[in-house]
């Protein structure tokens, strides 16, 4: 698996570049709210093949968490963005693409072999780890995703 890693970084890289395009490029501020959550995502990803993965985590909880934050925000104080044109063949190609992509990803690597469950895991010995070794560190995420939850609601309600 580890040979695998600088693959899995180049495709995670160019995949960051095209996310960030779309955020800034995005027309509606809701789709530009969703590039920015999935670049927060891949961002994550990134960290996490580091072998960083608490801190992947808490930037998934706090980047998506923040994306969210910001469509909620935009669409309740200044309303939608410009009107997005439907294009069906781009959007068939991109999909196209990214399906293909996926594929061979899952199908070329053999990927596909880390989906499986492993016997000797069960939810409470998960669970127990989690207590006792990241205790402190979850509920710090859960503080904060709790509070961007009221600043969310907040805002929404004022608009």
């Amino acid at each position: 698996m580890e040979e695998y890693i600088p693959f899995f970084a180049a495709v995670i890289g160019a995949s960051m570049i095209l996310a960030a395009y779309y955020t800034v490029r995005g027309k509606d501020l809701v789709y530009a709210s969703g590039s920015l959550a999935i670049l927060g995502i891949l961002n994550a990803i990134l960290v996490a093949l580091l072998g960083y993965t608490i801190v992947a985590v808490f930037l998934v909880l706090v980047y998506v968490g923040a994306a969210v934050m910001f469509i909620i925000i935009s669409v309740s104080m200044l309303g939608g963005g410009d009107e997005e044109k439907r294009d069906e063949i781009n959007g068939a190609f991109a999909g196209a693409g990214v399906g293909a992509a996926l594929f061979l990803l899952l199908a070329g690597t053999g990927l596909y072999k880390a989906f499986t469950r492993p016997s000797h895991l069960s939810m409470t010995k998960v669970s127990e780890i989690l207590a006792s070794d990241y205790g402190v560190v979850l509920a710090l995420v859960f503080i904060a995703l709790a509070a961007t939850l009221v600043e969310a609601i907040s805002i929404a309600r004022k608009g």
